[in-house]
């Protein structure tokens, strides 16, 4: 079948009883054994016109039309398994399962309830046997025997579900009693729908309860994360495992550590004897039982720890499964941090849920990003997207994505069956909050201004400045970790991180603002964060610049978040401080629309305008394209830095302006005299970066500018042999050099060098100029004759220029790319690109002011529109005769040519030829001076005949 069947579906779910023996016992031959029992099954399944669905494993899910196809399948596939000559006595054994419903299909898969409920339904079985839910039953005609096995529970939880045993002629028809909660004693309470995701976690949970020295294993995490449904789902798994019962024990009610007994007797429906204490009376019971018990809760009577050490001690059957928001701090005990889901897991269960809410409920291509969005906001909590999902009724996705800033108030309204704290989000991270000492609340309250989290030092200075908190700020930190109320990761450098899921910050500034404390401990914050912006800019002048800019990424929502108060509170002198200390990591990291931004609303507030900042508001200013008068700021710039005197800014001063007058104005040999310039100031102050940017500007004006290629290589090399392993500097001469090996005709050992260099650029942070090598690698391409190769590359760079609100290079490569589209024969998606690049391009800015027009030629040529073409291309001749961009010159009278010979006026052509001839010549690009040559030669042929 090409297509999955919808509307009403029969699921068929398999596996392999024993899988994991079989794969032990059988080592390397187990591969050949799966792949015989999925031909196998397949090819019964197939005959009968089923759908896989999928094949992963040892398992197959397979969609039939109809129920009798379906049940037809599976006892051939259980016939077919039974005949087989399985070698060495390594006979298979499957048990399927099949189930009739109605779940939905998104792209060959299918999701809901129906789907579960049939994977349920093979659980139940043993191999060899085929089992039927009521809805397939219902389906099959007298032709079909089957045995009724009666009303069973099956693991997912959910309420009894008639099963039924399909006859399979010439198998046995006996097996033993069914895999499900109904033949083990068990109290666990009936779910009220479907487990989503967390398949990871089920299994290394299953293996951890399984494992002879795990008996106590407790699941901690934030309140909301799922805890106790998980705790359930691994109880139904392994039931089998306990002959005397898996039993659920509810904590939740209880604040007397000394009830706990009592409740864990009663649950089990113990009574008291005269003269024997409740836990001797408990004690005596577990002593030989198999047993586990599923202890929910345990974190408001953590008291209770010790006694439940001795029971475990007393009955060497029993296993403890527990679940608390911190561990219980016993020997033996193994922990599991149980996290929220993922986003694929977190959108089904959205979906699933929303579904139950409102039947016609989908996620669809209209809604599926406001759904995706909603999810990460909720940050993959289960509690808060089952609180959510249910909000469709009233709001469409789009809009419920809006209303989630004050998540708080919005996920209330939980099921009315549900404990209190259950019921709203604000109440299971209230209950989390209540079971502080009071330090910690203070602690906690204090940590949320935080954005993002901190380190400890951070943590110390606004959290407990005068030293009067109670408590060891470290040690509180640790014991909020414990608790489930912090998080704890590594920073780039290895240090510890300590931060807050958004929703539990939320909460601890909503405490803060209660006690009024709120305002001040933002504007600290903001204070604070201007320092650490400060420090870090100072020590990458001449430390690791790549770590350094590390750290500020690991700071960033904190520094955003200092900007935001800045500007709330209209301090200009705070904001000047943030901004000039951060404008180097703005441009570096592409946060360029960002960073502008903040610094002319910086130099308009504070009422000062510094040397740095200027500086930094014209960099920006030319990373974002679009701005006239670029010479005159960077000159103006330049002059303030000259006053300043430091040779760090001087350094960074002469590279802008070389960057203005090569980049933007195509003057190149002026340009390598300001970058030398920056190169001399870098050296003496050992500014590394600096330097770097120096040689890296040198070495793009090898490619454009008139220094001839041989030349450009040499100096490639120079600067490699004297980079004192600079990885920086090692990257711009891997990456420039690529061209000018490619104008020698060396294409591969050029991609190689540019794969090298890019690879490099990214690995060191340099997002910039990272992404800007996709016009590398077009020159590459176009020298070799196939730009079109470089199309994906460039829409990749394009795409993540403009997120960042780069403008001087995404017009480059905008122009760029509509060149490879034209060579596609996309001439209409070509003439998009060719506008974007238009629009994008500063009014000085030659190079990109070139591409868009010679582009745009090609296009109006193709259209027929010779008159137009050949003004666009006439007019990015005369842009180039204004530089010395060589390349680009002789690549703007070819583009001419080509119009000209289109409009039969080969004489002219030929002119033109002639001239990018020459300039060819003079640069020593070989790749476009053979084509060149050839093109003037077919076009002289006409001529010569005449």
């Amino acid at each position: 079948m090409a297509e999955p069947p919808s509307g009403t579906v029969t699921l068929l779910f398999s596996d392999i009883e024993g899988s994991t023996r079989l794969l032990q016992r059988t080592g390397d031959a187990y591969a050949d054994l799966l792949a015989e029992h999925h031909r196998l099954l397949r090819e019964a399944c197939e005959q009968h016109h089923g759908f896989v669905v999928d094949g992963e494993g040892d398992a197959l899910f397979v969609a039939f039309a109809s129920a009798a196809e379906a049940a037809l399948a599976a006892a051939e596939a259980q016939q077919a398994l039974a005949q087989h000559p399985w070698p060495d006595e390594n006979e298979i054994l499957v048990r399927i399962g099949l189930h009739t419903g109605e779940p939905r299909s998104i792209d060959g898969r299918y999701i809901g309830l129906d789907v579960h409920q049939a994977a349920r339904v093979m659980a139940a079985g043993h191999g060899g046997q085929v089992l039927l839910s009521e809805s397939t039953r219902t389906l099959l005609d007298e032709h079909f025997e089957v045995r009724d096995l009666g009303e069973h529970r099956l693991k997912d939880l959910s309420g009894s579900q008639h099963l039924y045993q399909l006859h399979v002629e010439g198998l046995p028809a006996e097996f033993p009693p069914l895999k499900t909660l109904d033949n083990r004693p068990t109290n666990l309470p009936v779910q009220p729908n479907a487990f989503i995701g967390r398949a990871d976690d089920l299994e290394e949970l299953q293996a951890l309860v399984s494992r002879d020295d795990v008996r106590l294993l407790t699941l901690t995490g934030t309140g909301g994360t799922g805890k106790t449904r998980l705790a359930l789902q691994v109880a139904a798994l392994v039931v089998e495992q306990f002959a005397n019962g898996v039993f659920f024990v509810s904590l939740a009610s209880i604040r007397d550590w000394e009830l706990v007994v009592p409740t864990m007797a009663q649950t089990l429906g113990l009574r008291e004897h005269s003269g024997e204490s409740v836990v001797e009376t408990l004690t005596e019971y577990l002593r030989d039982k198999r047993m586990l018990l599923v202890l929910d809760n345990f974190e408001q009577v953590v008291a209770a720890a010790p006694v439940l050490a001795g029971l475990l001690g007393s009955a060497s059957g029993l296993n403890v499964l527990a679940t608390s928001r911190t561990p219980l701090h016993l020997s033996g005990e193994r922990t599991y941090a149980v996290r929220p889901l993922a986003l694929g897991e977190s959108v089904r269960l959205f979906a699933e849920r929303a579904h139950a809410a409102v039947a016609e409920f989908a996620v669809t291509d209209e809604n599926q990003e406001a759904v995706a969005e909603i999810c990460l906001r909720l940050e993959g909590l289960p509690l808060a997207i089952e609180l959510a999902a249910p909000r469709v009724r009233a709001l469409p996705p789009p809009a419920l994505r809006r209303r989630l800033d004050e998540r708080l108030k919005l996920l209330t309204g939980g099921a009315q069956d549900l404990d209190e704290r259950q019921r709203t989000l604000r109440g299971t991270i209230e209950w989390s909050y209540e079971l502080l000492l009071s330090e910690e609340k203070t602690l906690f309250q204090r940590l949320g201004v935080l954005v993002g989290g901190c380190r400890p030092e951070a943590a110390e200075a606004l959290c407990d400045p005068d030293g009067e908190l109670g408590i060891d700020v470290l040690d509180g930190l640790e014991s909020l970790v414990e608790k489930s109320l912090l998080r704890q990761k590594a920073d780039s450098d290895g240090e510890p991180r300590f931060w807050m899921l958004e929703t539990i910050r939320e909460y601890a500034c909503e405490l803060l603002d209660t006690a009024g404390e709120l305002e001040e401990a933002r504007q600290a914050h903001a204070g604070y964060f201007a320092g650490v912006a400060e420090r870090l800019d100072v020590e990458s002048r001449t430390g690791d610049h790549s770590s350094l800019l590390a750290r500020l990424d690991d700071e960033n929502a904190n520094l955003r978040a200092a900007i935001d108060q800045a500007r709330e509170t209209h301090d200009g002198e705070l904001l000047l401080r943030l901004a000039t200390a951060l404008w180097g990591f703005w441009a570096t990291r592409g946060f360029v629309g960002e960073g502008r931004k903040a610094l002319e609303d910086a130099l308009e507030l504070g009422g000062r305008r510094t040397a740095r900042a200027l500086l930094g508001l014209c960099t920006l200013r030319t990373l974002s394209g679009g701005s006239d008068d670029l010479l005159a700021d960077a000159q103006d710039a330049l002059s303030a830095c000259e006053e300043l005197g430091d040779d760090f800014s001087l350094a960074q001063a002469w590279n802008l302006l070389g960057r203005v007058q090569g980049g933007v104005l195509g003057a190149m040999a002026e340009a390598e005299r300001a970058w030398r310039q920056a190169l001399s100031y870098a050296e003496r102050g050992g500014y590394a970066a600096e330097k770097a940017e120096s040689i890296g500007w040198l070495l793009l004006s090898t490619i454009f500018g008139p220094l001839p290629a041989v030349e450009g290589i040499a100096r490639s090399k120079e600067f490699q042999e004297l980079s004192d392993d600079d990885p920086t500097i090692e990257a711009w001469c891997c990456v420039e050099r690529s061209v000018l090996e490619a104008m020698r005709g060396e294409f591969e050992l050029a991609r190689e060098l540019l794969a090298d260099g890019t690879h490099s650029l990214a690995d060191l942070g340099l997002n910039v100029w990272a992404a800007n090598a996709a016009q590398e690698a077009f020159l590459i391409e176009s020298l070799a004759g196939t730009p079109e190769a470089a199309v994906t590359v460039l829409r990749s760079s394009y795409a993540t220029l403009d997120q960042m609100g780069e403008r001087a290079f995404s017009s480059t490569i905008a122009g760029f790319l509509a060149q490879g589209l034209c060579a596609e024969g996309k001439y209409e998606e070509a003439a998009r690109f060719s506008r974007a690049s238009e629009e994008a391009a500063a009014s000085d800015d030659v190079f990109s002011q070139m591409l868009w027009r010679t582009s745009r030629a090609r296009i109006r040529a193709q259209q027929g529109d010779l008159d137009r073409a050949e003004e666009l291309a006439r007019e990015a001749v005369r842009l180039g005769e204004r530089t010395d961009l060589l390349n680009t010159q002789a690549d703007a009278l070819v583009d001419l040519a080509e119009v000209l010979a289109l409009a039969g006026r080969r004489e002219e052509a030929l002119v033109a030829l002639g001239e990018a001839v020459r300039l060819y010549e003079r640069k020593g690009n070989l790749p476009a001076l053979e084509r060149a040559r050839s093109v003037a030669e077919e076009l002289a042929v006409p001529s010569s005949a005449s």
